[in-house]
């Protein structure tokens, strides 16, 4: 039974995101920046919300009349883990992993979203693109410019020699051809089986029960913060690392995200939750950008050559 019910026999589109308490803001604002950059009609907003209480349901209604569209709330209903091993990892590093028992089944393709995500340009080509038959599509990882780390990576989780392995912050799916075929069980049931092998829990079994059967994306669907400046026309930031835009300390990069942020928070109850940067903060980024450039410059060049290679070869 969909957690949702549905809204008819029409498949419409949807884009969601997961987040608990603690990123709830910018999970909103990650649904917010879809909003505004969509045209289409048929397109229903999630969020999958793990562990929050009713203040929390409270400002993401709020949040979202403030703004003038409807989010869905899903409350993540956390399975029973008995006999099955988590290791280090809390229920929340898999919540992605059971969006089949979560969602309606009404939905054609699915967005997913990172809550650490803010889509910047029109997203109507990216729904409708060709899959070509298969379930998902994605942009490879940052790791992937560095073949040695990523053959390590790929050797660790199990999957084949010279694989491809996607960062799963932007997915889009064909959410009828992928709950059909079961992957995200098969993700489950792989990851339950030795969780300790996973850095990335959810990312890598989702890489190896799809492995040679995605669609690799344009960089540009999901900019993540080691490729960004080597990204033409950027569609969705994904600020990945320890330094987010609502910190204190923003990287110079993400000074137009951190604006944002202030700008939409503003007058709600999470008014807080993007600091303001000092002077001195303000400085030390500007001089750190340009530190990085000069003494990482080697790095900068290796992973520029591939990203932009994929930019001439992926879809869309």
């Amino acid at each position: 039974m969909p957690a949702v019910p549905s809204h008819g026999e029409t498949a419409s589109h949807g884009v969601i995101t997961c987040s608990d308490t603690r990123m709830l803001p910018a999970a909103c604002c990650a649904l917010l920046s879809a909003k505004r950059h969509i045209g289409l009609t048929s397109v229903r907003f999630f969020l999958l919300a793990i562990d929050i209480d009713g203040d929390d349901r409270e400002q993401i209604n709020i949040f979202a009349q403030r703004h003038g569209f409807d989010i869905e709330v899903i409350d993540f209903v956390s399975p029973s883990f008995e006999g099955q091993a988590l290791g280090r990892w809390p229920a929340s590093a898999v919540a992605r992993l059971y969006m089949d028992e979560q969602l309606p089944s009404d939905i054609g393709r699915l967005l997913y979203l990172d809550a650490d995500t803010l889509v910047v340009s029109a997203l109507d080509g990216l729904f409708d693109i060709d899959l070509h038959g298969k379930p998902l599509a994605a942009v490879d990882d940052f790791l992937m410019a560095f073949p040695r780390n990523m053959d390590a990576r790929i050797a660790q989780i199990g999957m084949g020699p010279n694989s491809r392995y996607f960062n799963s912050g932007v997915l889009l799916i064909d959410w009828v051809g992928l709950r059909r075929r079961n992957f995200l069980q098969d993700a489950r049931n792989l990851f339950f089986r030795d969780s300790s092998r996973y850095d990335c829990p959810d990312q890598d079994a989702l890489n190896v029960v799809t492995e040679h059967q995605w669609l690799p994306l344009d960089p540009r669907w999901n900019a993540q913060t080691g490729i960004l400046a080597f990204i033409s026309r950027p569609a969705i930031l994904h600020f990945t690392g320890p330094k987010k835009p609502w910190h204190s300390r923003v990287q110079w990069m993400h000074r137009e995200a951190h604006r944002f942020y202030k700008t939409e928070l503003a007058g709600t109850a999470w008014v807080g939750f993007c600091a303001t940067p000092s002077l001195l903060a303000k400085t030390r980024s500007v001089l750190s950008h340009h530190l990085i450039q000069m003494t990482k410059w080697r790095k900068h060049r290796i992973t520029q050559r591939y990203f932009e290679a994929q930019q001439g070869s992926a879809q869309v």
